[in-house]
């Protein structure tokens, strides 16, 4: 696993200042390679969903192809992100292509990109103590299951877990005021 510190300490000099488009981008960017690089993720893989200040939607803030690609309302019995927001807690989904779920944003392309099924799925909250604002999901796609990978286990969600909590304070510093991706 690559050294949260250094993310961390990064993370410190680019929020030092609050808010700033370009702080928050850095923040979101940072975090996702991070977890790229811990589970042999593409970039399209990771991505980071924020509410809305009266918490009824999940907005992209990445990937950076969906972060104008709708909204999902948290009231949605079918999307995962919204049931792990309503749940308050994390989950793993390792037959993710045999549950009901949003297709929708399976088959939007990033650039340069084939549309790539997702076969597993984890994902938790991200919280500051009691407050909640959005969910991180990590997923593993491929054409079939054999070329998705191996599966979350119950270490990589305690993992997740507990990096997004030292994470969620820098998040915080920078987070717009009523984010919505790019649909403002």
């Amino acid at each position: 696993m690559k050294d949260i510190n250094l993310l961390i300490e990064k993370l410190k000099m680019v929020t030092s200042a609050g808010h700033s488009d370009t702080a928050f981008k850095s923040v979101v960017d940072d975090v996702v390679k991070f977890y790229c690089d811990n589970f042999e993720l593409q970039l399209d893989e990771v991505a980071i969903l924020l509410t809305d200040k009266d918490n009824m939607i999940l907005s992209f803030a990445a990937p950076e192809h969906l972060v104008n690609a709708g909204m999902i309302p948290i009231s949605s019995p079918d999307a995962f992100a919204a049931r792990v927001f309503k749940m308050n807690r994390g989950m793993i989904e390792n037959n993710f292509n045999q549950m009901k779920h949003l297709h929708l944003f399976e088959y939007i392309k990033g650039p340069g990109e084939k549309v790539r099924k997702i076969w597993k799925m984890m994902s938790t909250i991200l919280r500051q103590g009691d407050v909640k604002f959005g969910v991180i999901e990590l997923s593993r796609k491929g054409v079939s299951l054999h070329e998705s990978g191996e599966d979350f286990s119950t270490e990589n969600l305690e993992f997740l877990e507990s990096s997004i909590r030292e994470f969620s304070p820098y998040f915080v510093k920078v987070l717009p005021g009523d984010f919505r991706g790019k649909l403002l």
